[in-house]
């Protein structure tokens, strides 16, 4: 009798610890869908301004590329400089739940081993779009810094209130822009670090297109498994 009530509370122990680490792995795949479907909404955001940055750079190459020197090309290359190639997007991935199960070894809630990997092949990708987002960080500051020889940011200057908006302090409409350089040589070495940068930028893209694209597939996954919406 001592044995069978001993092995009837360790069978209701092992039951009651099965039982909490369901409620627990059900807990975990909740908030991970959550944290994917922020992460496919922020990825569109994304890649639709990164479009419109390529698109921008693309004219602005074009320009120099074939450059006239009067105020009207003078002005466009402005206009498509401060508009596309003086700033960028940082893809941020919402990696809370994702974190809570790999650094706490809570990763064993999850039974299924093909639910698992795709967690984990999820988070590799995860990891190689932050690693060519900071690639192209880099290429992106040593750009910026040698358009400095071409275009003059004085021209951007602008006053903040105290309300913390912010009034052009020039209106573009009174300027005459003028590149502080017309050396083919300057304009050259400018147009092909911008065209290559924007290779980067389209490698980019195509890394967090396969990113949403697994993210989707996760959400799937894990709603058919755990019958979540």
């Amino acid at each position: 009798m001592l044995f069978l009530a001993v092995t009837l509370g360790f069978f209701v122990e092992n039951m009651r610890e099965h039982l909490a680490d369901r409620k627990k792995e059900k807990i975990y795949t909740s908030s991970l869908i959550a944290n994917l479907k922020n992460d496919t909404k922020t990825i569109r955001q994304v890649t639709k301004v990164d479009f419109r940055l390529l698109h921008g750079e693309d004219s602005l190459v074009d320009l120099l590329s074939n450059f006239k020197d009067n105020d009207s090309i003078s002005r466009k290359c402005y206009r498509y400089y401060f508009l596309y190639a003086t700033s960028y997007i940082e893809m941020t991935f919402n990696e809370r739940t994702m974190s809570q199960l790999l650094n706490t070894g809570n990763m064993r809630l999850i039974h299924r081993q093909s639910i698992s990997d795709s967690i984990m092949d999820y988070n590799v990708l995860v990891k190689y779009v932050q690693a060519q987002g900071k690639a192209y960080e880099e290429y992106f500051k040593r750009t910026l810094d040698f358009s400095n020889n071409i275009f003059d940011f004085t021209y951007t200057r602008n006053y903040m209130h105290e309300d913390y908006s912010i009034t052009p302090r020039l209106h573009a409409a009174n300027i005459t822009f003028i590149l502080l350089t017309k050396e083919p040589a300057t304009i050259k070495k400018y147009t092909i670090q911008l065209t290559m940068l924007q290779g980067i930028l389209e490698q980019n893209l195509l890394i967090l297109r396969s990113a949403k694209e697994k993210a989707t597939r996760l959400i799937a996954l894990l709603q058919k498994e755990y019958n979540m919406k």
